[in-house]
């Protein structure tokens, strides 16, 4: 018999996120924001290329439900072959939210400071590809989670990205 799993959960254990909003994407497939949901983890895509040196930020939901988030894995990866690693996110803040505040976030000129966000961790990511895990210093209860990236691993100023690759939630 198949294993059967709660509703909102992978196979991996990980929740199932829909993203709300974001201040950064690009028309490019390769560097959609909606690749931080989209489990393509291989170079020449798979990857949120935000064009910028920092900060980037991108709102995800569990569809409209409350979670218990104890643990993130972020996969590391810079995309197109001819990017380097510098592009990689350095530093992520990760915030929370478990009201629905967040769901007036719609244009590009909302401004992300006008929900009332509690901070959870700041992530600093090793220059390296592949996944990373971070473990919350206690479990929290969020209906959304910001994701903000917010410098890159030291690229000079005519190369402004900042990337990452793919983010799991899990209890």
């Amino acid at each position: 018999m198949a294993k059967e799993y709660p509703l909102g959960v992978r196979r991996d254990g990980s929740y199932y996120t829909r993203i709300e909003w974001a201040d950064h994407t690009e028309s490019d497939p390769t560097f959609w924001v909606c690749n931080v949901i989209s489990d393509d983890t291989e170079r020449n895509g798979g990857t949120w290329g935000a064009h910028t040196m920092g900060p980037a930020n991108v709102v995800l939901s569990f569809f409209g439900e409350e979670q218990t988030v104890g643990k993130i894995m972020i996969f590391r990866n810079v995309g197109i072959t001819i990017s380097i690693l510098e592009e990689l996110a350095k530093t992520i803040n990760i915030y929370c939210c478990d009201n629905d505040e967040p769901r007036k976030l719609r244009r590009i000129d909302d401004d992300i400071e006008s929900v009332k966000w509690k901070k959870l961790i700041t992530v600093t990511t090793e220059k390296a590809e592949g996944w990373q895990e971070v473990v919350l210093p206690e479990k929290v209860k969020a209906k959304y989670l910001r994701f903000e990236l917010v410098e890159n691993h030291g690229t000079p100023p005519e190369i402004d990205w900042t990337e990452i690759s793919e983010f799991k939630i899990y209890p």
